[in-house]
């Protein structure tokens, strides 16, 4: 406060005499190192932009966004059977949907990302074009014809998820390895994981700011755009991408057995209050190793913050 006051007085005096003046020593201000001290490095590239643009931002929300979502009115507890007198049956016996498409939606005539992998009411199915994108289906190798239905992926790993995304953008449209990564970390329960499963990914998308819980948590592109863009943030705060390979820094604690993930909870000072699962602990860990700190639990998403 004293030197606010007194700078205006003493502008043009130089700090020499300004010290005479004072009648005491001037001494520069000490500077700190503002940088992180704890980085995660967790991409495949060096970043070529500071911030995501909107082209990025538009272009993965189209690859990953559907025009009409069809969502269950039971919330899941229909148990599917036609039972007599059920109040999820129209008057023709076929199950009741609610059905939001863009055509009838000027506020969100982008689309939604599905809060699901696939839907099915009987005389109507329908599977989510992020989960046919980014879990495509495989061949078995069963030499029985019959066999040989395509089957879904159970999981995607980091490096594969850039490639689906790259091959399915065009030059015009390409994104930044720091889009991707900020992509990745929002589908992820926290950030640094090495693969990611649907189970995972549709957890992620009923959890963001602002999913649309009366249309089971499906998501617009500004509430996609405003989760995106934090994480390109936190990205950017951690320190920002490095230049190796992203899954050499990455520790795979499903490798590890539970009793070995909470001594490593213990060695980093972590209290370990939290459910004892397997799947709970990682994330933990994994949060812990994002923001060198043990993260708050949200007592309804059930996130880390």
């Amino acid at each position: 406060m004293q030197q606010r006051f007194l700078a205006p007085l003493f502008l043009t005096l130089s700090s020499s005499s300004l010290s005479s003046v004072l009648g005491f020593q001037l001494r520069p201000p000490q500077t700190t190192n503002s940088s992180p001290s704890r980085v995660f490095l967790s991409a495949s590239t060096s970043s070529t932009t500071d911030t995501l643009t909107d082209t990025e931002v538009q272009s993965l929300f189209n690859l990953l966004a559907d025009s009409t979502i069809l969502y269950d009115p039971s919330r899941g507890t229909c148990c599917r059977n036609r039972c007599s007198g059920c109040t999820y049956l129209d008057p023709a016996g076929n199950f009741l949907f609610d059905e939001y498409t863009t055509n009838n939606s000027e506020e969100d005539s982008r689309g939604w990302l599905a809060p699901y992998v696939n839907v099915d009411f009987g005389e109507r199915i329908q599977t989510s074009k992020w989960s046919t994108l980014l879990f495509p289906p495989v061949s078995s190798d069963d030499s029985d014809d019959d066999n040989k239905a395509a089957k879904k992926k159970k999981e995607v790993k980091r490096k594969e998820f850039t490639t689906l995304l790259e091959q399915q953008l065009s030059s015009s449209s390409s994104v930044s390895p720091l889009a991707i990564q900020a992509l990745w970390n929002t589908l992820s329960p926290s950030v640094g994981y090495p693969r990611l499963t649907s189970t995972e990914i549709i957890r992620a998308i009923k959890g963001m700011e602002g999913a649309k819980s009366e249309m089971g948590g499906a998501v617009t592109y500004d509430t996609f755009a405003k989760n995106l863009l934090a994480a390109g943030d936190q990205i950017q705060q951690l320190g920002g991408l490095s230049d190796g390979d992203d899954e050499s820094k990455v520790v795979d604690y499903d490798a590890m057995e539970k009793e070995e993930l909470l001594d490593l909870c213990v060695e980093r000072g972590m209290k370990t209050n939290f459910p004892k699962m397997k799947r709970i602990i990682i994330e933990e860990l994994r949060f812990f190793d994002a923001n060198g700190r043990q993260g708050k639990r949200h007592p309804v998403k059930n996130t880390l913050s």
